[in-house]
């Protein structure tokens, strides 16, 4: 049975098409790329794309597809093709990412593919997340898991509030199995946070808000099922605008701690 990674992308761009990677269109439609797999089709939650993000495309490949293995990357992200370190190239990028060699290699040794972690500067994940986004939905988020998923409670604690790393952009490689039982769990925890949480009022950046929280997710669910996951670093293919990024990035917290009229400390921990 063939592999298949799926490249997220709501840009029509040239991306690798062959037997390991398959372009897949996400969100608002004017007109369908050629030669993309769409996730508007069979079962799926294209709808909800500007709140889920990239996941309207895991929720996709979950329900539609059914490959050995199965994986997530980014029209601007790739895992690489070694173990070495981030980079950003923008000329032949696709020459050094993963190949279905180093793939099968990895998930020999692994079950899982995972970016490296990113430490942040706030004592935990959940100052991060507070400074960062509308901590209502986190919130919101650990009363499902105590309610429906509470075996899970003891690890989402100890991982939002007692660590300041986390793997992010939800990108993830994995066998069909184990991504499938990942997507099962993670849905179902954002169906039900989706039912208890209005976002009418938020930003249109913070709608992204079940993107955002299931980046936190992923780290929750592979702590709890033990998941021996290899780092893999990531190829960006655009340059990055760390300025702006950091501008922007200080600019929420300063927002956030204006109105929380607080100094960041880990006692600001609700449930610490």
């Amino acid at each position: 049975m063939k592999n298949e990674i799926y490249i997220v992308s709501h840009k029509d761009l040239k991306l690798p098409s062959n037997e390991l990677y398959y372009p897949l269109q996400v969100g608002k439609k004017n007109s369908r790329y050629a030669g993309y797999l769409q996730d508007d089709t069979g079962d799926n939650i294209s709808a909800k794309n500007p709140y889920y993000c990239e996941l309207t495309a895991q929720y996709w490949a979950w329900k539609n597809r059914s490959a050995a293995i199965q994986g997530i990357v980014h029209y601007r992200r790739f895992f690489a093709d070694s173990l070495t370190h981030n980079q950003v190239i923008t000329r032949q990028p696709f020459k050094s990412i993963l190949d279905a060699t180093f793939l099968e290699k990895l998930l020999t040794n692994h079950q899982m593919i995972l970016p490296p972690k990113q430490t942040f500067w706030e004592p935990n994940l959940w100052l991060h997340y507070r400074f960062q986004h509308q901590i209502v939905g986190m919130e919101t988020v650990r009363e499902v898991i105590k309610e429906l998923f509470p075996s899970y409670l003891a690890t989402f604690n100890q991982v939002m509030f007692h660590q300041r790393s986390a793997h992010m952009y939800n990108m993830l490689i994995a066998k069909r199995p184990l991504f499938s039982a990942y997507s099962d769990w993670l849905f179902s925890v954002l169906a039900a946070t989706e039912k208890n949480l209005d976002i009418r009022n938020f930003s249109r950046y913070e709608q992204r808000v079940f993107g955002f929280l299931s980046e936190f997710l992923l780290n929750v669910w592979i702590k709890k099922n033990q998941i021996d996951i290899v780092e893999v670093p990531l190829i960006f293919t655009e340059h990055r605008n760390y300025l702006t990024e950091a501008g922007k990035f200080l600019r929420r917290r300063l927002v956030k701690q204006s109105q929380l009229k607080t100094k960041l400390s880990i006692k600001d921990s609700k449930f610490y």
